[in-house]
């Protein structure tokens, strides 16, 4: 990735990423197995852009308090987390989740969701004395009291030993630590005879979409509602329309002639508003009129630029 919009050095591009976005990057990489090719492009005088350098350094910064949880580690055993990430090292004995919560919890209780292990010991990481935070689990996971204000205000890292070989019940889909919510083809529930999940190279959607009477729907935890700009991820080899509806609101557009049914693209279908946080059920729909069969890997929503 780079750092502004240009892999070379170009001195009208000021269109610089944030110290912020350039972290958590690196977290969500790391978290999920990946190593984070960061470009900075130096001037014809081999000179690094003064941008470049402090936003190294601010990582660089970062990295010294936190590389205990990027190096060194693996990608996170959780699906979703809505407050932020996670990464893992290995013990004997069990294993050190690293919790990077972008999103630090006002009432002072983080959840772990899903989390069977017997906890041993967490506590922040940057905290010298290293005290233990305080643990309680439930049917929902394991909950941790956390101090009242954020150690770091773009990512803090707690830790968090665990005995034993991971054993975790997946939480079902929710709402990201931005806002942003993705519904994968893989966890729709699919209603009608010809509608099926697809897997395999160029494929991992939703397929054989030969009946507009066929549809499906996700649910998903909602925490943060509001308005929200919905795109999907799609191939088509004519020209089709798709309706995504939630509660009373709902909203359609045209989906992208692609050439192919492994070639997909990203199409705009409109907005959707959400009125009130909790569980709620996403429905993508044909458009009956005109309907030709559809490949659809995702659907996902972004606040929209109104509502953040």
């Amino acid at each position: 990735m780079t750092m502004n919009d240009t892999w070379g050095y170009k001195s009208y591009d000021n269109k610089w990423k944030s110290t912020d976005m350039l972290i958590r990057n690196l977290v969500d990489i790391a978290s999920k197995g990946g190593n984070y090719l960061l470009n900075v492009g130096p001037t014809s005088e081999g000179l690094i852009p003064a941008p470049s350098v402090e936003r190294l350094k601010a990582i660089g910064q970062w990295m010294k308090a936190n590389g205990e949880a990027i190096y060194d580690t693996t990608a996170s055993p959780f699906k979703r987390l809505s407050w932020g990430r996670c990464t893992t090292k290995l013990t004997p004995d069990g294993a050190i989740l690293y919790l990077h919560v972008f999103n630090w919890p006002d009432n002072g209780k983080l959840l772990v969701p899903g989390l069977k292990n017997t906890a041993q010991r967490a506590y922040v990481l940057t905290d010298p004395a290293k005290k233990a935070l305080a643990m309680q689990s439930s049917a929902q996971g394991l909950t941790l009291s956390v101090p009242a204000a954020a150690p770091d205000s773009v990512s803090s890292t707690i830790v968090l030993k665990v005995k034993g070989a991971l054993d975790i019940e997946q939480p079902g889909l929710a709402q990201d630590y931005d806002g942003s919510v993705v519904l994968p083809a893989s966890e729709a529930r699919l209603h009608g005879d010809e509608i099926k999940y697809e897997s395999g190279d160029q494929r991992n959607n939703l397929g054989f979409w030969t009946n507009p009477s066929d549809w499906a729907e996700w649910t998903v935890e909602i925490t943060r509602p509001g308005k929200f700009d919905v795109t999907a991820e799609v191939a088509s080899l004519d020209k089709a329309s798709l309706e995504v509806s939630v509660g009373g609101s709902r909203t359609r557009g045209a989906v992208p002639v692609t050439g192919d049914y492994g070639k997909f693209k990203v199409t705009k279908l409109g907005v959707l508003e959400i009125a009130a946080p909790g569980k709620v059920t996403l429905a993508v729909r044909p458009v009956t009129d005109g309907w030709h069969p559809v490949n659809l890997k995702a659907i996902r929503l972004k606040p929209a630029a109104a509502a953040q």
